[in-house]
């Protein structure tokens, strides 16, 4: 009886009790933890703060190009080329015959009308011939009739206006070749030659012959540090082919926008001075000093993150612990960052 009893007490006090459990209040959230240095048992490596000198300095790159180039085509189109007398690399003289379109029937035209021509002025020189000779015998003669001395003048007109002809024919028959020819505009380098064979024909678009002006030449640059250019003053531009100095000029003298572009870009323009200048299209780099800090106390930039906009380094004090410190920063040369406060020389941080 009194087992029965006890079974139904032990199970409400057991009800009663896990209930409890759940009407606790919930405990809050646990508040973050301040900023601690993962390091902790794991590897890493320092750095020393050190004492030198910082130079803050821009860098522009820029681009050569030749002031002259001169892409060359036919104004013939769909005609078979006959021939293209050059190659890369060539010097070529103004006015030298660069290439041909197929023109056998037009020489052969000109051919005929000059021959023509030659016809027509031995019949003029004999008619002439002819007009003097009546003339002689009318004068000799005492007459007054003038037939055959009119008769050689009719014959002269007649050639003449032949010749007049015929010339006017060839000098069309001369353009009409001419416009199947390309000539050399400038003094220069051949820097692109067309590649062709029997079946090629000419079209709109084509390039046939560049000719580049490499005797002279400008770098240019897009960028938003133009202000650092101002005309007249002199560069040195690096480029792998070696230094050039160069002297700031107006874009516009030599065709390009001067006007302001998006984000603050502007194109500059450094004409090169030195007598020798690249052959080919190079790029280089403009360094040109900003500011200098000398004997200044500072750290590797890698050793150095931001939060927003404060300064931090992971630091390891004297009982070990290794946590993350504030510190002042001023110039930077992009390998190094100055250390203004927080630090000292010969200190040591983690870097990772």
């Amino acid at each position: 009886m009194l087992k029965r009893l006890l079974v139904p007490v032990l199970a409400l006090l057991l009800a009663l009790f896990l209930s409890g459990c759940f009407l606790l209040p919930k405990e809050a959230d646990p508040p973050e933890l301040p900023l601690v240095t993962p390091f902790s048992g794991a590897e890493y490596s320092t750095a020393v703060v050190t004492r030198g000198d910082l130079v803050s300095a821009a860098k522009v790159g820029f681009t050569f190009s030749p002031t002259r180039r001169e892409n060359l085509r036919f104004s013939v189109l769909g005609r078979s080329y006959g021939a293209i007398y050059v190659t890369v690399g060539a010097q070529v003289e103004a006015g030298q015959l660069l290439a041909e379109l197929e023109s056998s029937a037009e020489q052969a035209a000109i051919h005929d009308t000059e021959t023509e021509l030659e016809r027509l002025n031995i019949r003029l020189d004999t008619a002439r011939s002819a007009l003097d000779l009546a003339l002689e015998e009318e004068q000799l003669q005492g007459s007054y009739s003038t037939v055959v001395s009119d008769a050689r003048r009719a014959d002269i007109s007649y050639y003449e206006a032949s010749i007049a002809i015929q010339e006017q024919k060839l000098e069309e028959q001369r353009a009409e070749l001419e416009a199947l020819r390309i000539y050399a505009p400038i003094d220069g380098t051949v820097t692109y030659v067309k590649s062709i064979d029997q079946n090629t024909r000419s079209g709109k678009s084509d390039t046939v012959v560049t000719v580049t002006d490499t005797a002279s030449g400008v770098f240019t640059a897009l960028t938003d540090q133009w202000a650092l250019f101002p005309e007249g003053e002199q560069f040195v531009v690096d480029t792998d082919a070696g230094q050039f100095l160069c002297v700031a000029r107006d874009p516009a003298i030599y065709g390009i926008e001067t006007g302001e572009k998006g984000e603050g870009l502007k194109n500059v323009c450094l004409e090169i001075l030195d007598e020798q200048v690249p052959q080919s299209s190079i790029r280089g780099e403009v360094r040109i000093v900003l500011e200098v800090r000398e004997n200044v106390i500072m750290l590797p930039t890698r050793a150095v993150f931001t939060v927003g906009d404060r300064y931090y380094v992971y630091h390891e004090d004297a009982s070990g612990l290794k946590s993350a410190q504030e510190i002042g920063c001023g110039l930077s040369d992009g390998s190094y960052i100055e250390i203004t406060e927080g630090l000292e020389e010969g200190e040591y941080v983690i870097v990772s």
